[in-house]
This record gives C-alpha cells, sequence and structure tokens, in this order.
C-alpha cells in the first residue's frame, strides 16, 4: 500500500487498514504519521509481524483481530504505551516473555486462540471488557513470575556451569600431578625390573671360552661340507635313477612292447631326434656290456672251478 493510500485512511487519531487482504504491515508508511496512536489492522491476511513494528512506539491501542499470526515478535515488549491489545481469532500458541514489560497493558483479548492450557487458564475467558482487563493483568503478572524465574534458573545454571568448570579445572591440574607421580612410580619400577633381570641374566649365563668358540666354528663348518656332501650324493642317485629309467624305455621296451616302438617313431618325427640310432648304439653297447658281464662270469667260474677240483684231488 502506498504512503497516500494509508494517510487517506487516517481518521483523527485511528488509522484503519482493516479488510485491506494486507499480508505485510506497512511499518514504514505508518511509522511516518505520528498522529496515528490508535491502529487497526484487523481482518487482514497476516501470518507474522515484522521485526520493525516496534519502531511504531507511538502506538496506544492496537487491533490485530481476526489474522492468522502464528506468534507475536520477541521484542514486542517494547511497545511501552501499549494500553490496549486485542488478538481475538487468530493461531497464537506461545506469548513472549517480553509482554511482561508492557506495564499499561489495561485491556487483552486472547480469545480463539490454540493457547497452551497454562495460558489459557490465567487469561480466563475475556468474554466483556472487566474479563479482558483482567486478562491484561494476569498475563503481564504472570509472564513477569516465569521470567524472573527464568532469570534465576539461568543463574543458577551459570554458577553450576562455573563451579563445574573450576573443579574439572582442578581436577585435570591434580590429576596430572597423580598421573605424574605414578609415571614416575612405574619408570622406576620398570628400571629396577629391567637392572635386575640384567643382574640375574648375566649370573646364570657362563662366560664362554676362546676355545669353545672354535669348536663350535669348526662344527658348524663340518655340518655344512657334511650336508653339501649329502645334497651331491642325492643329486647323483637321482640323475643315474632317471638315466636307467630313459634307456628301459627308449631301448629296452621297444624289444618287447610295440606301442614302444610307436612312441619311439613319434617322438623321432615331431623333434627330429635319432632315437633309433641311440637306441642301436645302446643296444649294441649293453650287448657288448651284457657279453663282457657274461665272459667275467665264465672266468670266474671257470677259474673257482679249477681251484675246487685241484683241491679236491690233493690226497690226504
Amino acid at each position: 500500500m502506498h504512503l497516500k493510500g494509508v494517510k487517506n485512511r487516517l481518521k483523527d487519531e485511528t488509522l484503519d487498514l482493516s479488510l485491506c487482504d494486507l499480508k505485510e504491515v506497512p511499518v514504514r508508511e505508518i511509522a511516518t504519521i505520528k498522529k496515528a496512536t490508535h491502529l487497526d489492522l484487523s481482518s487482514n491476511l497476516l501470518t507474522s509481524l515484522p521485526v520493525n513494528f516496534v519502531q511504531l512506539k507511538q502506538i496506544v491501542k492496537l487491533d490485530l483481530s481476526r489474522n492468522m499470526l502464528t506468534e507475536i515478535p520477541v521484542n514486542f515488549g517494547e511497545l511501552r504505551q501499549l494500553k490496549h491489545l486485542d488478538l481475538y481469532g487468530n493461531q497464537i500458541s506461545r506469548l513472549p516473555l517480553s509482554l511482561s514489560e508492557l506495564k499499561n497493558l489495561r485491556w487483552l483479548d486472547l480469545k480463539e486462540n490454540p493457547l497452551t492450557p497454562a495460558v489459557a487458564s490465567v487469561a480466563g475467558p475475556c468474554s466483556n471488557s472487566s474479563e479482558c482487563q483482567a486478562c491484561a493483568h494476569n498475563i503481564v503478572a504472570y509472564l513477569s513470575q516465569v521470567k524472573v524465574m527464568m532469570e534465576e534458573v539461568g543463574e543458577k545454571l551459570r554458577k553450576l556451569n562455573t563451579a563445574d568448570t573450576e573443579k574439572n579445572s582442578t581436577a585435570k591440574k591434580g590429576g596430572k600431578k597423580k598421573k605424574k607421580k605414578v609415571a614416575d612410580k612405574k619408570q622406576d619400577l620398570d628400571s629396577d625390573i629391567t637392572n635386575s633381570q640384567n643382574e640375574e641374566f648375566h649370573e646364570s649365563e657362563p662366560p664362554t671360552e676362546p676355545s669353545t668358540l672354535n669348536n663350535n666354528h669348526q662344527d658348524n663348518n663340518e655340518q655344512a661340507s657334511r650336508g653339501s656332501g649329502y645334497r651331491f650324493l642325492t643329486l647323483l642317485a637321482w640323475s643315474l635313477f632317471f638315466g636307467l629309467l630313459f634307456i628301459l624305455i627308449i631301448v629296452i621296451l621297444p624289444l618287447y612292447v610295440k606301442e614302444a616302438e610307436s612312441f619311439v617313431n613319434y617322438i623321432e618325427a615331431n623333434t627330429g631326434v635319432r632315437l633309433k640310432d641311440f637306441r642301436k648304439h645302446s643296444i649294441d653297447t649293453f650287448d657288448a656290456l651284457k657279453q663282457a658281464a657274461n665272459n667275467v662270469y665264465n672266468d670266474l667260474y671257470r677259474a673257482y672251478d679249477r681251484s675246487f677240483k685241484t683241491e679236491t684231488d690233493i690226497p690226504r
């Protein structure tokens, strides 16, 4: 709403802005009209009042009935000239403690608001002028008591917090000293235990002579050489075993098994290794060895036979 429109609604000391579909209060425009001590904002669409509403300090009578207000500003108590306040038919459930500062308030209507049971019982029915006057007096007194109680509780809490802080500070200092003493004692105890253990260890362990060390060194060298010799013999035995197995497969088996002959042919065709020549050479070597062994056996047998016959021919 423009300033000119607001001024046109002023009649004597009453500024009538009711039924204007206002969603916000034109505080700046109203503040310029110093004559307006009675402000009627009833039957609008107001849901809240701006924080700067308290700039309207000249207001003595205020009608905010039949709006949709859900709360009153916290600083509402700064309107200390206010004597008449109509809040009928809103959605207010709580009242700010600053209302206790409205010492000039003589009339208050809180009907048709979802007040808390405690505030509603203090406010009363507000069905006539005398009850609205009683409502103003009772609400201001009630909120004053609540404010004093809140301040006392806050002061007690502050003292308790201060005491707890000092106590914790003292406890921390004492705890640090105690912890330091305990740590020192523990360190001394650990040192004593370590020293005693070292003494016991040195007492129980006999001194090592140089000759013993040399003997141990020689034993270790002998064990190492034995281990090397054992590993060499093991490797030689396995090599002989696999060599004999290879000769058995390549040389001897083809003489008796047809499948072994096929296996040799397959290996020779795919790898190019002349296994048949190797087999022939091996067979010849094997035959030669067999013949040599047979000759040795025959020579030994003949020598034994002659020796046996000679002994039997000697007369007794």
